[in-house]
């Protein structure tokens, strides 16, 4: 199916049609932002000034094209249960992902992802799928207790568990079978009837075989022993009640009868080859799940009842969709025989713009190959950064955080009066997202570390980007609280204990080599000696987290006054009072220009992260440009303009290596940039003449 919007000028995201199942998805490589051009290499950066600035500040994109079908632009809900239904886009706007594909095909029936990465939209889509027979089960918060305090005599607190869910997911397979049977076969069997009669004599009858009852209703039911009467079977006969055996036995013999007699509808059915499977779909376990062990044992009784009805009956399959953290911390011997049963969703950045760009097409309908949404919706960049791949550096890798983000950019356009997304409307739907980012992944951990919030702390008001014992000193001034708060997680708060926390939920990354990479980037656990540490991108804002390591950038000398640098531009020739006029007066500009040259190779040499090199570098073309527009309108015959930017630039320079020299790892880099400024501010001063020393050069 051809698409016609694309992801940009470039071709970045477009669509040429569907993507092929199981096609192997380009990962992002990098999540800093590159140098400006000409920085590295030396050459003279172009910069972009004056007029082709905005208001902000911000370097202007080419003007988009106002799009009349901008109010129409739209993303889609954020929870799919809302998504498939009204003004939702899940159906339109869906990728049929290797993840669909496998559960569709009977290869996987065990959905591992954690919270918003699409657990859900798969569930729903299957359930709404012509060619299958689906039942939805979602256990009900109202019964969470009832589910995790249900024990049975004779039977472990396990197994006990584990028959509620064989007695769930056999009722609901039952009830598939006799609507596809009034509406794919003119006559009924027998045993199609006798299961009828079992449901209705036991409440369990409902015209809709997509229902099912209330947990606690069903835990009463087994308790209160089953009514198998339209089997043939008298239960206080039948099944040994005069040997009274215990009551977990007594109920899983019942299930057996049951069982055995659903096998038997679902043989004398004789569908064909081509009928499409019965599924049972258990999603949104997490409702009745709080972190103990009873919680544990109710998550692998589903895990076994599930594999258990899967395998007993013919054409029936049941999935289970778990969020990655609950499953990852069960423990049980026979773990190993679910492997194969296992498919863990993940999100490459070129599958997540493709998921914007179908949903953008499924609001404002198919508009030919000229409309980009990256370009014509959309400002094509934000700042050096293209636009898709900055919105997706700002997720989680996963579609809900794209969707939220993009939703509220486009929002944010609208509030604005644009008929497109500006650059500056991106960012400050940053602000708002970065918020929304913080307080999600508090809620989405609130069982499992409900000290999420507390830890936060230490990553406000400071560089994103800190050093082991930085942090290891952060973390022990308030350890004792955390500790005194949060008694019960009390082993937790340990360098080695907060870094797993965070680094395993996404919110550090860690340094390895020269990047940062986050859990997602590939799954691999912390070491311990990683020697850096990286907040996420979308929750720098609202931490006020927005710089590397907390260094200043360069602000332009024309938004200060001369008097505010503490002195008059005539006193900083100094008492010499050099006499230099006409075209010399541009030497003080080239050395101006060769400083910056030759701290941007400091910055390219020394070994620091992607995202701080990329602000230093920002820094010095900002500083570089400033520099040029001065030259270009100060008079020739005066040294004032040119003087006082020498001054400026070095007390910029002295600052840099202020800041850097707070970390000890950038102790080297600081004392190089130092003497670049101090070879500036004495040219400044008044000597006569400016020769760097060589310990200046890079």
């Amino acid at each position: 199916m051809a698409r016609g919007l694309s992801g940009g000028a470039d071709g970045r995201g477009a669509l040429a049609g569907e993507p092929a199942v199981g096609e192997a998805a380009v990962e992002l490589t990098s999540r800093s932002t590159p140098a400006p051009a000409g920085i590295e290499s030396g050459v003279e950066p172009v910069t972009v000034t004056g007029a082709n600035c905005n208001p902000d500040g911000m370097t202007s994109q080419p003007a988009a094209l106002a799009r009349p079908e901008f109010d129409r632009l739209y993303f889609g809900r954020d929870d799919a249960e809302s998504d498939i239904s009204g003004a939702g886009l899940l159906r339109a706007g869906f990728l049929r992902t290797t993840a669909y594909q496998m559960v569709m095909q009977g290869r996987k029936q065990l959905v591992i992802g954690r919270k918003g990465v699409g657990k859900s939209a798969i569930c729903m889509m299957l359930a709404n799928d012509a060619s299958t027979a689906a039942s939805i089960v979602t256990p009900d918060e109202i019964s969470a207790d009832e589910i995790r305090q249900f024990e049975l005599r004779g039977l472990t607190r396990r197994m006990a568990k584990g028959l509620i869910w064989r007695y769930v997911l056999v009722v609901q397979i039952a009830k598939l079978v006799l609507h596809d049977a009034r509406a794919a076969h003119d006559k009924a069997p027998a045993s199609v009837g006798q299961l009828r009669k079992f449901l209705l004599e036991n409440g369990e009858l409902n015209d809709d075989p997509r229902w099912h009852e209330k947990f606690w209703k069903s835990i009463q039911r087994l308790r209160s022993s089953l009514s198998l009467e339209a089997f043939g079977i008298k239960a206080s006969v039948e099944l040994g009640k005069d040997s009274s055996p215990a009551e977990g036995i007594r109920i899983a013999q019942q299930l057996d009868v049951v069982e055995e007699q659903l096998g038997r509808a679902l043989r004398d059915l004789h569908c064909p080859p081509g009928h499409g499977p019965f599924l049972v779909l258990v999603d949104q376990v997490e409702k009745v799940w709080s972190n103990d062990l009873n919680s544990d044992d109710m998550v692998i009784g589903l895990l076994s009842a599930a594999k258990h009805v899967s395998s007993r009956f013919p054409n029936v399959r049941c999935v289970v969709f778990i969020r990655s953290d609950i499953y990852d911390a069960l423990q049980f011997p026979e773990r190993d025989k679910f492997r194969g049963d296992e498919m863990r969703i993940e999100w490459s950045a070129p599958a997540l713009v493709d998921l914007l760009l179908a949903r953008a097409e499924a609001s404002v309908g198919r508009t030919g190959p000229d409309r980009r949404l990256f370009g014509d919706y959309f400002a094509a960049a934000v700042g050096e950064r293209p636009t898709d791949e900055y919105l997706v550096e700002r997720t989680l890798m996963r579609p809900r955080d794209l969707i939220q983000f993009a939703n509220l950019c486009r929002d944010t356009a609208a509030k604005n009066g644009h008929t497109h997304v500006m650059e500056h409307d991106v960012l400050e739907a940053e602000r708002q997202y970065s918020v929304w980012k913080v307080q999600d992944l508090a809620n989405e951990y609130l069982v499992n570390y409900p000290f999420l919030t507390d830890l936060f702390v230490l990553f406000q008001h400071s560089g994103y980007v800190v050093g082991r014992d930085a942090l290891e000193h952060r973390l022990s001034t308030l350890s004792e609280t955390l500790r005194n708060r949060h008694r019960r997680f009390a082993d937790v708060f340990t360098m080695h204990g907060i870094t797993t926390v965070l680094y395993g939920i996404g919110f550090l990354g860690a340094r390895r080599g020269p990047h940062f990479e986050y859990m997602f980037d590939g799954n691999e656990s912390l070491s311990g000696t990683e020697p850096a540490f990286c907040v996420h991108p979308c929750f720098r804002q609202a931490l006020h987290a927005t710089t590397a390591v907390g260094v200043s950038g360069y602000r332009p000398l024309a938004s200060r006054s001369w008097y505010a640098i503490g002195a008059t531009p005539s006193g900083w020739l100094g008492a010499g009072n050099p006499s230099i006029r006409g075209a010399e007066a541009f030497t003080f500009f080239d050395a101006v220009d060769d400083a910056g040259e030759r701290a941007a190779r400091v910055f390219r040499d020394a070994v620091m992260p992607p995202e701080l090199r990329a602000e230093l570098f920002a820094s010095i073309s900002s500083m570089l440009s400033d520099t040029r527009e001065r030259r270009a309108t100060s008079d020739p015959d005066s040294l004032d303009a040119a003087v006082a930017q020498a001054h400026w630039v070095a007390r910029f320079f002295h600052g840099l290596a202020n800041d850097l020299a707070e970390h000890e790892a950038f102790a080297d880099t600081a004392d190089r940039i130092a003497r670049i400024g101090s070879g500036l501010e004495e040219l400044a001063l008044g000597l006569p003449r400016y020769e760097p020393r060589p310990s200046e050069f890079s």
